[in-house]
């Protein structure tokens, strides 16, 4: 018990400092327009903006466009669909080249990388870099290679991420419950994948726990196979690891998130999430992140600096927001019977609760 009360006490300091550095860092009030105003701006749009993503739009994508529409900014919207796929990003950087766009908005490591390439290999394979890029869910933007810093990213990227501090979600997930051995399930095709588990194998060794890891084997065509989730969740759970680790990865968090989940529950393992939808939308038991419509605001609010006050994009800093939400599924809770301490229940957003008293 005492660890878990240091835990929660760790985890509510963090959650002090990071609402605070947010409010520093929150946009400028929107000025709601009226709905006549809305459709003139619509019907005048002076700006292209190409949204281009993996998967439908969602809570991101609704709070970037209502605070340019708020800002009475106005936009014409091209939704360009990516694959995922390498084979298709050359057709994917003309396809966006051919929408003509003002600016360029992005969801995803993958994609920001299959449109403006790393900063470090300016001309491999005739990536975008003449028109201004804002990426949300980035994980880490200097670890894959998209920027140089933070601070300068002294090319025509910029953008905001979503993911708090691994030693804030391991803090988390201590306040819920102690664990020994992190099953970590490692997609070798996205970068982040690897920079993640690293990070958590280097905090292992000050922090007294193990990380298991299983990696997900290739398809000839060297995507990784989804077919292989299951054996692989499994695998970790025959390896004694006390919680799966779900971190920011497109193709387990999101593309396969329901495989995932669903194979952790078949093995009764407990698991957490750095990303919200496979939480709010899937089978993951808890995680804590920032809330995708403020990411989608922050990054409206950069857009709207290079539009309209035409700010260089190299001269606007990428950001991380530093107010995260704790949110538990109580459906996943009730079906493996681990349920959170109630000094927790007091700082976290709980979801599925008539589901779970239904059952009852």
């Amino acid at each position: 018990m005492p660890r878990i009360y240091t835990a929660l006490r760790a985890l509510a300091a963090a959650s002090i400092l990071c609402a605070a550095a947010a409010h520093a860092q929150q946009p400028a009030p929107a000025t709601p327009s009226s709905g006549a105003a809305a459709a003139v701006a619509a019907a005048t749009a002076r700006y292209t903006v190409a949204m281009v993503l993996p998967r439908d739009e969602q809570n991101i994508e609704a709070g970037f466009t209502s605070y340019l529409q708020r800002q009475d900014v106005p936009v014409r919207y091209v939704n360009i669909r990516y694959s995922g796929k390498a084979d298709d990003i050359a057709d994917l950087r003309s396809r966006v080249r051919a929408a003509n766009p003002d600016l360029i908005y992005v969801w995803g490591t993958p994609t920001s990388l299959a449109l403006a390439g790393r900063h470090d290999q300016p001309n491999a394979g005739n990536p975008i870099r003449d028109i201004p890029i804002v990426f949300t869910e980035v994980t880490d933007p200097v670890g894959a290679g998209l920027l140089p810093t933070l601070e300068h990213p002294a090319r025509n990227v910029t953008g905001v991420s979503h993911v708090a501090p691994l030693p804030v979600q391991l803090n988390a997930i201590r306040a819920y419950r102690p664990f020994a051995k992190l099953g970590y399930l490692h997609n070798p095709v996205e970068p982040n994948s690897a920079l993640i588990r690293d990070r958590l194998k280097d905090l292992a060794k000050t922090q007294n726990f193990e990380v298991v890891e299983a990696a997900l084997p290739l398809l000839p065509t060297g995507a990784p196979d989804p077919g292989q989730i299951a054996a692989q969740v499994k695998s970790l759970a025959e390896r004694g690891a006390d919680l799966l680790y779900v971190g920011p990865i497109t193709f387990l968090a999101f593309t396969h998130r329901d495989a995932v989940t669903t194979a952790a529950l078949e093995n009764k393992l407990p698991t957490f999430c750095a990303t919200e939808s496979i939480v709010r939308q899937s089978g993951c038991m808890f995680g804590l992140f920032s809330n995708g419509a403020n990411i989608g605001r922050y990054a409206g609010s950069m857009a709207r600096q290079i539009l309209v006050e035409k700010k260089r994009t190299q001269d606007i800093p990428a950001s991380t927001l530093q107010r995260f939400s704790l949110l538990i599924n109580m459906r996943t809770v009730h079906a493996l019977g681990l349920y959170p301490p109630m000094l927790l229940l007091n700082v976290a957003e709980v979801i599925n609760v008539e589901t779970q008293a239904a059952a009852k």
